[in-house]
């Protein structure tokens, strides 16, 4: 494998793959119009809109109907709080505000009083909603958050593995998408199994994931990444399926951006050198 230490100045140029990394999907949904194209675009594949979206939003595990209606809600509560405030909302905002108030009088529904939450379970929500749905691995924005606050700390050394699956379209066009999934949910599985308490593997995006680690040498992140690929070419050994993987060290200067632009050019360095043993 291909390791690298980024530069210490200069911003990567951003592409699709870092905008996946960066951005939560309800991050670049501003109106109801784009809430109703998710919808109609989750609606192409999944007979469960409505309980899909409210996964993501909120990591809640709902019926179609009760989603549907909880949807309503929500939308209705954002375009009163946009009102109120002037200002656009958030739907995620305005999804939690309406969960933790309820109407203290119902002559005066605008009399609010709030209901008594548990920070954990509003903290293990927004950390469902940011869970992918087929591999339940946190999302890019997750590890890019987690990622930005190790190297704002720099209290522990961090490397950041960027890997990319090897025959994977392979997979998808010879028996379907649903043994593709079962090849990404595999990922995840052989990481549990050979990783460390601590350390943080994220799907990225398509057949993309990042890992994160922490307090781990050159040849420690090496020697992790080899674990990982044998663990993972282990269980999908019927399918010859593997992985590429850079990694990228940070030094004092490195941002997250830079970090992980480093770990892709050392995995599309290691790719091509595979590709032509």
């Amino acid at each position: 494998m291909t390791t690298s230490v980024p530069p210490n100045s200069g911003h990567p140029e951003s592409d699709a793959a870092w905008q996946l990394i960066r951005d939560d999907v309800f991050d670049v949904i501003c109106d109801d119009a784009e809430l109703e194209r998710f919808l109609a675009e989750r609606g192409v594949t999944s007979a469960e809109p409505h309980a899909d979206l409210m996964r993501l939003l909120l990591g809640m595990s709902l019926r179609e109907g009760e989603a549907r209606s909880l949807y309503i809600r929500v939308v209705d509560h954002r375009r009163e709080m946009a009102r109120i405030l002037g200002r656009p909302v958030h739907i995620r905002v305005a999804a939690l505000d309406l969960l933790t108030s309820r109407p203290a009088n119902r002559r005066n529904p605008r009399e609010s009083r709030p209901i008594m939450v548990a920070p954990a379970l509003l903290e293990r929500a927004l950390e469902e909603a940011g869970s992918d749905a087929v591999t339940g691995l946190p999302r890019g924005g997750h590890f890019m958050n987690l990622l930005q606050h190790e190297l704002r700390q720099r209290r522990r050394r961090v490397t950041v593995v960027f890997i990319d699956l090897d025959g994977f379209k392979l997979v998808n066009d010879a028996h379907g998408h649903a043994r593709g999934d079962e090849v990404l949910r595999t990922v995840a599985v052989a990481a549990r199994s050979v990783l460390r308490r601590g350390d943080v593997l994220a799907r990225i995006g398509g057949d993309e994931f990042g890992l994160m680690l922490v307090d781990a040498s050159v040849e420690e992140s090496e020697a992790a990444v080899v674990r990982l690929r044998s663990r993972f070419e282990e269980l999908t050994a019927p399918l010859a399926t593997s992985f590429s993987a850079g990694i990228a060290i940070a030094d004092d200067e490195s941002t997250a951006d830079e970090l992980i632009a480093c770990a892709d050019r050392a995995m599309y360095e290691e790719k091509r050198l595979r590709a032509s043993r």
